[in-house]
């Protein structure tokens, strides 16, 4: 039996190379997410992937099974920074209509600005009706964004209302004025504003 101080070495080393392989697996996902985002679920294969991202196939086979844990890796990837963005607006000073004002300044920002990105999430979204392979991580990040919708709603003094009503409700809005603003209208980021403003006040109502 080796000795303990080998064993120990051996863990460490074990978790150097996941630690390792863990980070290149969220490299790769950060650099193909742009070209995913832009080809959607549907219409990509690996081979499309490696192809239009400069990325070789035999990487991408590497670290990932298949195209479903590259994709669901890259949304995982987008989804907690967006969810980080938003709670960072939470976080900062001010009064609850300031902290209200701040998380619809977010939402609409991201439909102007990373549209795409939010397309690939709610195209998997839908994939997951009819791929289990994608459960796993819509489940989880929805599960994000209702807590995120809970805190929202403790941070403005409105915790009586539910978290996931509040949440059906945003997310309503945000994904119709999001296929208003692939589809090319330059309304649809204001007009989600105005939406928003008025769903926010009407809670207090």
């Amino acid at each position: 039996m080796p000795p303990a101080s080998k064993i120990v070495r051996l863990k460490e080393e074990a978790t150097r190379r996941s630690d390792r392989r863990n980070g290149k697996k969220r490299a790769l996902a950060e650099h193909t997410l742009s070209t995913l985002s832009q080809l959607g679920y549907a219409r990509t294969s690996l081979r499309d992937i490696a192809e239009q991202s400069d990325v070789s196939l035999g990487v991408l086979h590497y670290y990932f099974e298949d195209k479903a844990e590259l994709i669901s890796t890259c949304v995982q990837l987008y989804k907690e920074d967006f969810l980080a963005r938003l709670d960072a607006n939470l976080a900062a000073s001010g009064p609850p209509e300031r902290v209200a004002a701040r998380i619809v300044e977010g939402l609409v920002e991201s439909i102007e600005n990373d549209a795409e990105k939010h397309r690939l999430w709610y195209d998997i979204r839908s994939q997951a009706l009819f791929d289990d392979s994608f459960t796993d991580v819509v489940t989880e990040l929805e599960q994000a964004m209702i807590d995120l919708c809970g805190r929202l709603l403790k941070r403005i003094d409105l915790a009586g209302h539910d978290p996931l009503d509040i949440y059906l409700r945003f997310d309503g809005l945000f994904r119709y004025h999001l296929q208003r603003r692939l589809n090319g209208d330059t309304a649809a980021p204001d007009d989600l504003r105005k939406a928003l403003t008025v769903l926010v006040g009407s809670l207090r109502s």
